[in-house]
């Protein structure tokens, strides 16, 4: 073939391929790029009770629930809510085999006790669990509790993946009470989330357990029957910024984690955080060692495309009371438990109405909640997220009241209603939370709206901090 026709026969391919579409010369890769951008990547996930690796992973929101009474919340066919527990004043009593009843007594201060439990779909397996105790409850007894002791971990060809059961039910993909750990060595744990952020890439993500289980599964080691699925993520993004507008309780946070839509949960740094378009809510917040935030009812913001979100919260801040109308009761200021501290009793006021009020907590502008963390409750489940907080100041006053009106709480009759104190019992009872009653206070006559006024003096919040309420006194 003479030059010629071979450069004319070049030149007729060049002109075809110049008529085709650029989607139809490569057709043939694109249609199998698509096809396995469409299948999802699974693996099976693995179970670990290597305690040294797990206590050195951060997680957003590990709970921690106390014993009392109460369930272990795990997987138990023979007992719907799960494996029974309870403290006593000189051991912990579990129920490690599901039949209800006490099998096992724990007295050291930290404690690793395996549960069999079982799945609905048949799945048996080990769960190891740590039950420890920390300090005292406000009754004087060990204030017992639990948290997961295991783990699961899954290889993909995306990236290695660490799952843990924050909330101590036994299922690992639980999204937003969940953990996750993105890659192998890592440390810092990101809510479990319907979509995740892996190497600039967003995921949709879940993790399920088998319905049927394969043969000869017992042979496989640490064989846990449960599958983690992702595919790629195809909805637009932008940014948020948490901390740039935020007005802290006494200093910044140290942890934020936040929800979209379809139970996407985001972990947030001081940094501004890609993360899908749409509306965003706050689940929780951390402040130092006691002070925390959790959800309110209106948004916090909306990311859109591209955009950059970073909305107004925290202070100027205001405290969230509760009263309400009740006939009936007694004048009770304090009465911690009565082998430690007698009684302090006012008069008995058995037929007139009583504002009382359950304890109070603090809200930001968005409406956020900031509470304690667990470790500082009391055996009821309250604490001030301010530990310098001991008592507030009360007031009652008719709606239409003239200046210069006295309180109701402050009359001759109500001598122990004009504030409500907390006894501190940390010189009785090591390492107690200062005990804080409901507050109750007899209206003997007036009846018609008041305005309910509490006050507090808390550093952490900026100084003091107060909230009103109206309430109607009827007979």
């Amino acid at each position: 073939m003479t030059v010629k026709v071979k450069f004319l026969a070049i030149l007729v391919c060049a002109l075809i391929l110049l008529t085709l579409k650029p989607s139809q010369v490569f057709l043939e890769d694109d249609e199998k790029d698509a096809g396995e951008a469409e299948k999802p990547v699974e693996a099976t996930l693995t179970y670990s009770e290597d305690w040294a690796v797990l206590s050195a992973i951060n997680t957003p929101d590990p709970k921690t629930p106390q014993i009392n009474n109460n369930y272990i919340p795990l997987p138990n066919p023979q007992v719907a809510q799960g494996f029974r527990c309870n403290a006593e004043p000189d051991k912990c009593r579990l129920d490690v085999d599901g039949d209800g009843e006490y099998d096992t007594d724990l007295r050291a201060k930290e404690n690793f006790q395996t549960f069999n439990i079982e799945y609905a779909s048949g799945l048996k397996m080990p769960y190891r669990m740590r039950i420890f105790y920390q300090g005292t409850t406000s009754s004087g007894r060990k204030n017992w509790q639990f948290q997961r002791a295991c783990f699961m971990t899954a290889k993909t060809p995306i990236e290695t993946f660490t799952f843990i059961d924050d909330d101590n039910n036994g299922n690992f993909g639980d999204y937003g009470k969940d953990a996750i750990l993105i890659g192998k060595g890592e440390r810092m744990a990101v809510p479990f989330s319907s979509v995740i952020l892996v190497k600039g890439k967003f995921y949709n993500i879940s993790v399920r357990t088998l319905d049927e289980l394969p043969a000869g599964r017992d042979k496989i080691k640490n064989y846990s029957g449960m599958i983690v699925s992702l595919t790629p993520y195809t909805g637009d993004s932008g940014k948020i910024d948490l901390v740039k507008n935020l007005t802290p309780p006494e200093e910044k946070p140290s942890a934020i984690i936040i929800k979209g839509g379809e139970d996407m949960y985001f972990s947030l740094t001081d940094k501004p955080t890609e993360v899908p378009i749409g509306e965003y809510f706050l689940v929780s917040a951390i402040f130092g060692k006691r002070c925390r935030a959790r959800s309110s009812e209106q948004p916090l913001c909306t990311v859109e495309k591209g955009g950059l979100a970073a909305p107004k919260w925290g202070g100027p801040f205001k405290l969230k009371i509760s009263p309400y109308c009740e006939k009936g009761g007694e004048v009770t200021m304090v009465t911690p438990p009565a082998r430690l501290v007698a009684p302090v009793y006012g008069r008995k006021f058995i037929d007139c109405p009583f504002i009382k009020m359950n304890y109070p907590t603090v809200t930001g502008v968005v409406g956020e909640e900031y509470y304690a963390s667990d470790e500082f409750k009391d055996e009821r489940g309250f604490a001030f997220p301010d530990g310098g907080v001991f008592g507030f100041k009360v007031e009652i006053l008719p709606k239409d009241a003239a200046p210069n009106t006295k309180p109701i709480n402050k009359t001759v009759a109500n001598p122990f209603c004009a504030d409500w104190m907390a006894v501190n019992l940390s010189g009785l009872v090591q390492k107690a939370p200062p005990f804080l009653e409901d507050y109750r206070c007899p209206i003997e006559k007036y009846r018609g709206i008041v305005v309910v006024k509490v006050w507090a003096n808390a550093r952490v919040f900026g100084g003091e901090i107060m909230g009103s309420k109206e309430v109607e006194i009827t007979e």
